[in-house]
Order: structure tokens, then C-alpha cells, then sequence
């Protein structure tokens, strides 16, 4: 039997890897004809790592200033912070330096400073919502946003991404917020800049790539050009995510770390994850837990929920993590615990009390709406979170 679908390419130019990221920085701004750039950064890259002094100076009259106000998970009240930013300075390009939460930011401020929003509300009212059919609905879609170039400093795949996630506190809800120019216009891998990232944020976020890879695999509508890729990152993460001094890892293994992040998210948004990504949003926004420790914690659970769905896929994935012969979950938790990060939601800090939140927000999402195994209901979500509490 044939397949149908189809799978599209991003509104990307280029990744850059290998140089000075503030020395790229200066050269794609100036091709880009960009002559008000504003840099958003972590405050600790920024005010006490010094991360952005290259950029000061590579930029130098182009800067117009830096954001640094930045939490994890992107909560509403600091995107409409840079919102009102962008409004005042009016750039005409954004460098980013930092993780996920800073990506993701700039993100969401994008679509919400093309829509003009001048609240929390303007924006919550952007996000993406999933109809009957299990759809996507996206109220907002202008023609085109501002761009942003990225410099990851982490392994968690956002600037590949055409969402962004950002935690609405009022509901207490993470939601998904989508354009086709959300992702980066350019990507600056500096592996030495990596240095600085603090080893346990390094691991974590790697396994929040290796859970784009594996639902990747295990899409519904994965592919064979999606699949290549996404068992390569697999096979580079088993070789080369390491834990310990991260001072002291080779460059090397740094960046194969980040070649394996741009193979993982071949599939970002474009063959559709599953719960382990949708029910770890949920977890994220209510637990306060990093994005790659929901992977850590979530991920073996849904392989298991979703084993018979799987087929030989659960093989594929095992075998690229270098565990032949053992489950997809059993390779991902042996993973895990060489990495040192928690194999659990109690360990990682969850509360057994949160269940019933963290599930009734999970149900509506797109992503587990798409679960190979499907999910109609809130108890099938409460079953995944129990056996992600003793993993």
C-alpha cells in the first residue's frame, strides 16, 4: 500500500558552524541589510558569563539594545515585555544567544508584535487550538514576521522550529503558538560558546532532542526522508552526549552534539509528535520542570504506551541507541541514567496531586492528539502519567 501526504521545508537560508558567533552575527546582519538589530539573551549569559561582549563589539552602531528578561518556559508576561520592546526600538533584526526559553520568546513576540497585542490576553488569544478533527487552528497568520538569528547555546532544537511554546499564567497552560517564519532565519553553531553552558542544562536538553527524534520515527506521518535523519541523531547523541565537566568535553563531541540536534528536527512540526512532547508541555507548565527532564521522565512511559502501535519501529530505536535486542524504553532509561538525570516525575520533583491538571490540559493538544497509540481520554493520559512516576 502506497502513502499519501507531504512534508514542507522551512523559510530557512543557511546554519553556520564552526566560526565565532559574534563575528557571524556581524556578517549575516550586514547581508541581511539590517541596521537596527536587537540581541535577546539569558541574563546569565549577559550580565555574568559576558556571552554577549562579542556581539557588542562585532555589532557595534547596529545594536540598538539587549533583553534580557527571560524564564523558562516563555511566560506571557515577559514576551509582552519584548513585545513592547520591539514596538518602542522598531528593529529590523533579532540575534538571539541562549537556550529554548530565549528562542522561544522572541518567537512569540514576534507573531504578537506583527498582531499589535498590547496584553497577555492579546496574545494567549494567537495560540493555536485543535479542533474536532484533531486539526490545527491558527487565528493569526500574517504575511510575514520579523526574523530572528539564532545562537544556540543549548541542544533543545527551537531555532528549527515553526512554534513556539510560551506559558499562559493565568490558565496555567503552556500553548503553541505557530507561523511559518517562527523559525530562524539563520543558525550560528559556536561549539566553544557551548562551553559555558552548564553541564546538567547541556544533557537535559540533549535528551529534549533525542525525544524529537524518536517521535520523529514514530509519527504518524513519518517518512523515509524523516526517518534517515532522525536514527542518525539517535546513533550521534549515543556516541557523543556526555555528562561531567563540560569545560573538559572535546569540541568535537560539542559539535556532533549540535550536527545531531539539526538531524533530529527534521521532523519539527512537520510530521507530527506524539504525548510524550504534548503531555511534557503540560508537565513543564504546571511542575516547573526543564523541557528535557518532561523528556526524561515522560518519554520511556509513552514508548511503552505506545509499543504495539510502534512495531519495528521500537526496534529501529533501540538499535541506533546501540541497545540491540532491548525496547526502545529500556534504551532510552539506560540513557538516561548514564547521563545521570531523573528517570521519573516523582524524583524530578512532580506531585502526584498535579495529575489531573496536567492532564486535563494535555488531552486538547495537537501533539497528543497525534500519538501513535491514540488518546481519547483524560484516564488514558492519567495511565501514561503513572507509569512516568516510577519509570
Amino acid at each position: 500500500m502506497t502513502k499519501s501526504g507531504d512534508y514542507f521545508f522551512l523559510d530557512q537560508e543557511r546554519v553556520i558552524f564552526g566560526r565565532e558567533a559574534g563575528q557571524v552575527s556581524a556578517s549575516v546582519a550586514a547581508d541581511s541589510d539590517a541596521d537596527r538589530v536587537l540581541v535577546v539573551s539569558s541574563r546569565s549569559l549577559n550580565r555574568r558569563l559576558g556571552a554577549t561582549e562579542s556581539l557588542r563589539k562585532r555589532l557595534g552602531n547596529r545594536l540598538i539594545d539587549v533583553f534580557d528578561n527571560i524564564a523558562p518556559h516563555a511566560p506571557l508576561d515577559n514576551v509582552l515585555q519584548l513585545t513592547s520592546l520591539m514596538a518602542q526600538e522598531q528593529p529590523d533584526l533579532i540575534v538571539s544567544i541562549g537556550g529554548g526559553s530565549v528562542i522561544d520568546t522572541v518567537k512569540v513576540a514576534t507573531l504578537a508584535h506583527a498582531a499589535d497585542a498590547q496584553s497577555t490576553d492579546d496574545i494567549a488569544a494567537l495560540r493555536v487550538t485543535v479542533n474536532d478533527a484533531g486539526e490545527q487552528v491558527t487565528p493569526f497568520q500574517p504575511g510575514s514576521l520579523l526574523r530572528q538569528v539564532a545562537i544556540p547555546t543549548t541542544l533543545s532544537g527551537a531555532e528549527f522550529g515553526i512554534i513556539g511554546g510560551a506559558v499562559d499564567p493565568k490558565r496555567q497552560v503552556k500553548d503553541i503558538y505557530t507561523h511559518p517564519q517562527m523559525c530562524s532565519q539563520s543558525i550560528i553553531y559556536d561549539a566553544e560558546l557551548c562551553r559555558l553552558t552548564p553541564n546538567d542544562l547541556w544533557v537535559a536538553t540533549g535528551m529534549r532532542a533525542v525525544d524529537h527524534a524518536i517521535e520523529t520515527i514514530l509519527s504518524v506521518r513519518a517518512t523515509p526522508f524523516t526517518d534517515g535523519p532522525a536514527l542518525h541523531a539517535l546513533r550521534l547523541f549515543g556516541r557523543s552526549l556526555q555528562a561531567g565537566d563540560q569545560m573538559s568535553l572535546s569540541v568535537e563531541a560539542i559539535q556532533e552534539c549540535q550536527f545531531a540536534v539539526w538531524a533530529a528536527t527534521i521532523g519539527l512540526m512537520r510530521t507530527p509528535y506524539g504525548a510524550s512532547h504534548g503531555i511534557g508541555h503540560q508537565v513543564g507548565a504546571v511542575a516547573g520542570l526543564q523541557h528535557g527532564i518532561c523528556s526524561c521522565v515522560l518519554l520511556p512511559a509513552v514508548l511503552r504506551y505506545n509499543k504495539e502501535a510502534s512495531g519495528e519501529r521500537d526496534a529501529w530505536i533501540a538499535d541506533a541507541l546501540g541497545a540491540p535486542g532491548s525496547s526502545a524504553a529500556e534504551a532510552v532509561l539506560a540513557l538516561i541514567r548514564r547521563l545521570g538525570l531523573p528517570v521519573n516525575l516523582k524524583t524530578a520533583g512532580a506531585e502526584r496531586k498535579q495529575f489531573e491538571q496536567i492532564a486535563a490540559g494535555a488531552l486538547p493538544s495537537y501533539f497528543v492528539r497525534n500519538n501513535p497509540q491514540p488518546i481519547t481520554e483524560v484516564s488514558q493520559v492519567l495511565e501514561i502519567l503513572e507509569m512516568a512516576w516510577k519509570n
